[in-house]
């Protein structure tokens, strides 16, 4: 077995090396490429070393700054900075933009983020993803001004304040078998949140298969008054003049 397992690998050795000196006899020898530097005169070359050697010297005696220590061949140095600052000429308006500066004076500065926008996409975001959840919001709100023509972001909020309910009811624990179901007061975003959850509910019961497509829809629906989310507001609402009379004023 030995010997059989040593001659097999004594063939695969020969042939291993007859292989590789095939491949050599095959490929041509490298040839290093001849570099012409016979297009380089003397002079030349003993102009580009007195111009080392200045170089050097300079930059030994002095730090290297390339706004003085460089300039173009045949002329002499100068300082860049101060040329460019010389030149440089004042800018005077034309009577066209005076005007238009003063029309816009008094127009206020708009937000970079819309803090209504911000929280809507935070709503709509899952696992992290913002950039999808801003791109069905997009989608969503540029659906709303083909149908209605007017500002999509602007017709978002009037919905969402449209459709938010001013109170709602939480039960507390009085210590006696009967608990107290008391109207609360809901601020701006926990009226928006509720709202929006209520819109979400409204586009998940539309027929197209796009998120964005049925957010859009329920938008236009809610800003003309046709959404179910108006129903469970009223609900909300009449629940919370039952309970009234649990309300303690301060």
């Amino acid at each position: 077995m030995l010997r059989l397992a040593r001659n097999s690998l004594q063939t695969l050795a020969r042939g291993s090396t007859s292989y590789h000196l095939a491949f050599a006899r095959m490929v041509p020898p490298r040839r290093w490429e001849n570099t012409n530097t016979s297009s380089l005169s003397d002079e030349k070359v003993e102009e580009w070393l007195e111009a080392i050697k200045s170089l050097k010297a300079e930059f030994s005696e002095q730090d290297f700054l390339p706004e003085t220590s460089l300039a173009p061949p045949g002329q002499s140095r100068i300082d860049m900075i101060h040329e460019i600052a010389s030149s440089e000429t004042k800018f005077e308006p034309t009577a066209e933009q005076i005007a238009q500066m003063e029309s816009l004076k008094d127009v206020p500065v708009p937000q970079r983020r819309d803090p209504v926008v911000e929280h809507v996409v935070n709503m709509i975001m899952r696992h992290g993803k913002k950039q999808r959840a801003e791109k069905i919001l997009s989608r969503a709100l540029y659906l709303v001004f083909c149908q209605t023509r007017q500002d999509p972001v602007e017709l978002m909020k009037k919905s969402l304040d449209d459709l938010a309910p001013l109170m709602m009811v939480k039960t507390f624990n009085t210590g006696v078998a009967k608990a107290a179901v008391i109207p609360v007061p809901l601020n701006q975003k926990q009226r928006n949140r509720i709202a929006w959850k209520w819109i979400v509910e409204g586009a998940n019961k539309r027929a197209s298969c796009d998120f964005a497509v049925r957010l859009g829809e329920e938008l236009v629906a809610v800003y003309k008054g046709k959404s179910t989310g108006f129903d469970k507001r009223d609900q909300m609402h009449k629940t919370a003049i039952a309970h009234r009379a649990y309300i303690k004023l301060k």
